[in-house]
């Protein structure tokens, strides 16, 4: 339909869709390839608006700036605005996400925030001790095992190479947000670590564009055009997801 308007030259602005992409749980390879598949199946020029709707306390640095590039190579290229929602969270790495909307939105309880990056690491050695257990490594560089989890607290070279990347990876995580979000309001006291809920945001930072849910918001800023939910399965994507179970 869109296509043959577009055709015969008539006007195809309000046939257009405005297309909302969910992006919920941990930031991962697996969120990176759910997007990559969305957009795989996406229509840019057929699209008014993208909107990513968000629902995440962070997770994978570098898949937070894959999907970030992704829908920046979209939106530029196509001329489309996006739009960003914070529902429960958007922390960390969803953060990051979120203030790449050229308008941002969340709901008053929206809990957003806490930029910066973290590293985790278990340390087994007394259970090794405990066991009498002894570990082996043989490698070719000094710092091949620095990332393993038999180090005692006080190996300063091992700690000092994981606060080093955290500080790194912080710094550049603030740095990259500051240039997004340009000239926002409030952007150096929102971009210190600090966790806000949304009607903070909205109220006190003057950050964000507007408190309220996706659908009303895209509704009233495009009241002609459908809204589509671009991550949802097709009904063709379900019936072989659903014969490819019943195969296993």
């Amino acid at each position: 339909m869109y296509k043959f308007l577009k055709l015969i030259g008539k006007d195809t602005e309000k046939y257009k869709k405005v297309s909302y992409f969910y992006l919920q749980g941990q930031i991962t390879s697996s969120m990176t390839y759910k997007v990559y598949k969305a957009l795989k199946k996406f229509n840019p020029e057929n699209s008014k608006a993208i909107a990513l709707i968000i629902n995440s306390t962070g997770g994978s640095l570098s898949h937070t700036h894959i999907i970030q590039r992704k829908f920046d190579l979209v939106r530029k290229k196509y001329n489309i605005p996006l739009y960003t929602f914070a529902e429960d969270y958007a922390l960390s790495g969803a953060f990051y996400l979120l203030c790449m909307g050229d308008k941002i939105f969340c709901n008053k309880t929206s809990i957003v925030g806490a930029v910066g990056t973290q590293i985790q690491t278990l340390n087994i050695l007394n259970l090794l001790e405990h066991y009498n257990l002894e570990v082996r490594t043989f490698n070719s560089g000094s710092n091949e095992t620095f990332l393993q989890q038999l180090d005692p607290l006080s190996n300063n070279s091992s700690t000092n190479i994981l606060e080093n990347i955290n500080t790194q990876q912080n710094q550049q995580l603030q740095q990259q947000i500051s240039q997004m979000i340009g000239n926002r309001q409030n952007k150096e006291q929102v971009l210190t670590g600090s966790i806000f809920n949304g009607q903070q945001l909205f109220e006190d930072y003057k950050f964000i564009d507007g408190i309220g849910q996706y659908l009303n918001i895209l509704s009233n800023e495009y009241p002609q055009n459908k809204l589509e939910n671009a991550t949802q399965k097709t009904q063709r994507e379900k019936i072989i997801e659903f014969f490819q179970n019943k195969l296993n």
